[in-house]
């Protein structure tokens, strides 16, 4: 028998409570039956076999004698080479798990390090338990837009119809099951997502966050500037500083003119001569010691606009993440009338635990809570600690203002007692040298702000450059997507096609029960949507859905085990044989037609079953384990404890 990979078939699972061993099967390739009467354990038994893969289950999914449990030990073979996965059994949080390199006799007696703890998360410095079973199943790590990446609990929700999910959805039930994430997956399956797109996508993900980056930080200067204006170009800063320094060439040269001939074209002046020169010295000291205070008040000044805008957007923060914890506090109290998977009304019951009212699971608000208030404390010990440099800003700020008022009030008096030395007949020449010192500090003042306009400048030029390049790199890696995508259109055609043609086979299979199943021409599915409709019907018997339902799972695997392009890990899990009281000879006819299925595969490939109703005909050598019942359930307690592990 050949295999296409991916492909993962479960070899053996191990439950303990402690050293006690539970629970202990091997399984093997092809159909395997996993039999017993109602409410004996079948169900626990296939969610400790979705839990163990890697799948996530909420308080509802465990069974009372299931939480009793330690530890799930599941020997599977990934593309052929065989690891042991190992979970806690812990409702309270998505569990780690532990993987080991080889088979399950090997394991029980490996050392600690041998084994590899993985989260059911990813970090920035650790991989995810998802990401490990990937690399093993030679799967790309998929991220979705607007969501996380794809994680192998997403690819098992597609695997295994449970007895909790609505019967006319394609994936297992999740609470928050977002369209594009469904889409995602099911493409993945069908081998219709290119790895280079998701290499090309996550590029271009982080292309348009330093492209926001960069245009944010550019918005903020053109704020401290004073204006929206981005037109102020390193050129046009250029031009101005030149202009500024010829004319203050000119200036000087001037004033030297003016000064020569005021100091020593007066001879009647030499008297009161060397009074006025030491006099203007000090008038030109006080002018750049007023230049330089100035430049400091401007400093900190600048500071302070900037911190103000950071602390601006952490107490905007702050507000975001109140509303979020408000708005989590109202969803809170939302309660259903009418149950969402039957439609039956909801007794609310009286209880004091804070538990959702429908599936009675415990709400866990205090971590959720704690984490809003972690982050709104943190925010709060930043936007405190920047408005206590603020004040300290501003006291400086004070300082150098009066640093500089105290200047210009010097610089006014020694500038008056200068302007007294002077007599009435060169009056004019002075206020002439009065007016171009005055225009000389202006014009350096100029200067100096236009040298930092420069520096300024150049970190706008290079932001502007950044951004016109992250512009045309998310441009060309749009066009290069969207050509990769287009070119995908007809693998997933090609998919669904075969899809489509695997399950109107089974539907004519099917006993005579439902109209629409005896000749259909078409059917029709979405991974988006999560439905199924068979020549445009919507409508099917509650026992007909099952069929539908178990008929799209087994097609699906059909088809990837005909073309080895789907990315299908030809795995499968069925617990809906006998739902929705779908009778006997429905149920054998069903099974009847997977072990069918099965046999003509020349595919490696995994298909678990559970059912109360085995088909008279299925071989001996398919069935793992005993028949359960519930004097004498899958779980093999201590004596003292109840066997009956199957949910209601």
């Amino acid at each position: 028998m050949i295999r296409y990979d991916p492909c993962l078939i479960v070899k053996r699972l191990v439950v303990k409570r402690g050293t006690a061993v539970l629970y202990d099967e091997a399984f093997h390739c092809g159909v395997n039956i996993i039999r017993g009467d109602n409410s004996s354990g079948k169900s626990t038994i296939m969610n400790f076999l979705f839990f163990g893969l890697g799948g996530n289950l909420d308080r509802s999914a465990w069974s009372e004698h299931a939480l009793l449990c330690e530890h799930v030990w599941l020997e599977a073979e990934f593309n052929g080479n065989p690891a042991v996965l190992r979970r806690q059994i812990d409702v309270s949080s998505q569990s780690a798990m532990e993987i080991f390199g080889g088979r399950y006799e090997q394991s029980v007696s490996a050392p600690i390090e041998a084994w590899k703890r993985y989260p059911y998360a990813r970090f920035t410095n650790q991989e995810s338990f998802s990401q490990a079973i990937f690399r093993l199943l030679e799967m790309p790590d998929v991220a979705v837009e607007g969501t996380s990446s794809i994680t192998i609990h997403q690819i098992l929700r597609l695997l295994y119809a449970d007895q909790l999910s609505a019967t006319e959805s394609l994936f297992r039930f999740e609470g928050y099951d977002p369209e594009n994430l469904r889409e995602a997956v099911g493409n993945l399956l069908c081998g219709a997502f290119d790895t280079e797109i998701y290499e090309l996508q996550q590029l271009k993900r982080t292309k348009d966050r330093e492209f926001t980056e960069a245009s944010a930080e550019l918005r903020s200067i053109f704020r401290v500037l004073g204006g929206g204006d981005e037109s102020m170009t390193l050129d046009w800063i250029e031009q101005r500083r030149k202009a500024l320094v010829d004319e203050r060439e000119a200036l000087s040269a001037q004033l030297l003119v003016a000064e020569e001939a005021f100091y020593f074209s007066q001879s009647s002046r030499k008297i009161t001569m060397q009074a006025q020169k030491e006099l203007y010295k000090q008038v030109q000291k006080l002018q750049v010691d007023i230049r330089q205070k100035q430049a400091d008040v401007d400093s900190v000044e600048f500071e302070l606009s900037d911190s103000s805008a950071f602390i601006k957007t952490l107490r905007s923060r702050l507000e975001a993440l109140r509303d979020a914890e408000l708005a989590a506090n109202v969803v809170g109290t939302v309660r259903f009338g009418i149950c969402p998977a039957c439609y039956a009304e909801v007794v609310d019951d009286e209880h004091t635990v804070s538990a959702c009212h429908l599936c009675k699971t415990p709400l866990d608000t205090e971590r959720a809570r704690e984490r809003i208030v972690g982050i709104i404390n943190e925010l709060s010990i930043q936007v405190t600690q920047s408005e206590r440099l603020q004040k300290i800003r501003a006291d400086r700020l004070k300082t150098f203002q009066a640093q500089l008022s105290t200047l210009h009030e010097t610089w006014q008096m020694k500038a008056k007692k200068l302007a007294n030395l002077s007599s009435v007949p060169t009056s004019k020449a002075q206020e002439e040298i009065r007016d171009l010192q005055r225009r000389l500090g202006y014009i350096d003042k100029s200067i100096e702000d236009i040298e930092a306009q420069v520096k300024l400048s150049n970190k706008i030029g290079d932001l502007a450059a950044k951004k016109a390049q992250l512009d045309r790199d998310i441009q060309s890696l749009s066009t290069r997507i969207s050509a990769l995508q287009l070119s995908q259109t007809d693998r997933l055609l090609t998919a669904r096609a075969s899809i489509e043609n695997n399950i109107i086979g089974i539907l004519r299979g099917d006993l005579k029960r439902q109209d629409s199943f005896e000749n259909p021409e078409h059917v029709q599915f979405s991974f988006a949507k999560n439905n199924i409709t068979v020549d445009e019907h919507t409508y099917f018997s509650a026992s007909s859905r099952v069929v539908l339902k178990s008929a799209f799972l087994v097609g699906f695997l059909e088809a990837a085990l005909q073309d080895r392009k789907f990315r299908h890990p030809r795995f499968l899990m069925i617990d809906i044989t006998e739902d929705k009281g779908i009778e006997q000879a429905r149920s054998h006819n069903f099974q009847e037609q997977v072990i069918a299925i099965s046999d003509r595969a020349q595919v490696e490939h995994q298909i678990i079953l559970s059912t109360a109703m085995p088909w008279p005909g299925i071989r001996p050598e398919l069935f793992v384990g005993r028949h359960s019942t519930r004097q004498q359930g899958t779980l093999s307690f201590l004596p003292g404890k109840a066997d009956s592990t199957e949910q209601p």
